[in-house]
């Protein structure tokens, strides 16, 4: 007696059936993977970090203290357009220490207007970091530092000047320039601080 076969169905062991099984696991696995990257994407600690972070507290130099900052000189604000308070120091991350500069309005809104601009001619490459030409000249010369050539041996330092400040970010009522060789780097930095900052209020 014949064992009944569905003519419809194909065996696993056919050809036919082989390239079916292989084609519903390609298609499984490229559900998988949407789903996955779908799910990585909502994913708000993945998310990219802003230049423009907007708060409504109104931030001071201790604020800065408290979150770990080390502040190292203030500097005098009478020629900062809007400026309220200013200061230069450093944070600690896993490399090292790295220099900000903060520069303080009265409130988010007079930080963006007035300070993002000023804040974008002293950063990244193209930055005016001359003392003789810079809009606010106050504290030019921390805004510029010897090329390492990505290290921090002190031999293989090249005696190029570049800028400090790789971007900025506003947060709040503050612009805070970052030290860093390329723009997500100092982003990275400021976005430390500022979470340094949240933990400490």
């Amino acid at each position: 007696m014949s064992e009944f076969r569905d003519p419809s169905i194909a065996k696993i062991g056919t050809p036919s059936g082989r390239v079916e099984l292989q084609l519903f696991a390609f298609i499984a696995l490229l559900l998988l993977a949407t789903v996955m990257f779908s799910a990585c994407g909502s994913d708000n600690s993945s998310a990219s970090l802003r230049r423009v972070v907007p708060d409504a507290r109104v931030f001071t130099a201790d604020d800065l203290r408290a979150a770990g900052m080390k502040l190292s000189r203030q500097y005098d604000v009478v020629d900062l357009p809007g400026g309220v308070d200013a200061w230069y120091g450093f944070i600690r991350d896993d490399s090292g220490p790295k220099d900000i500069e903060a520069r303080f309005y009265a409130s988010h809104a007079e930080a963006v207007e007035l300070g993002a601009g000023l804040a974008e001619e002293v950063s990244g490459k193209d930055a005016n970091v001359d003392e003789e030409t810079t809009t606010w000249k106050e504290g030019a010369k921390d805004r510029i530092r010897l090329s390492s050539g990505g290290t921090a041996d002190l031999a293989a330092w090249s005696g190029s000047r570049i800028p400090n400040y790789a971007d900025f970010v506003v947060f709040g009522n503050m612009v805070l320039l970052c030290q860093g060789d390329e723009p997500g780097q100092s982003i990275a930095v400021c976005h430390s601080l500022i979470s340094a900052l949240g933990e400490s209020q």
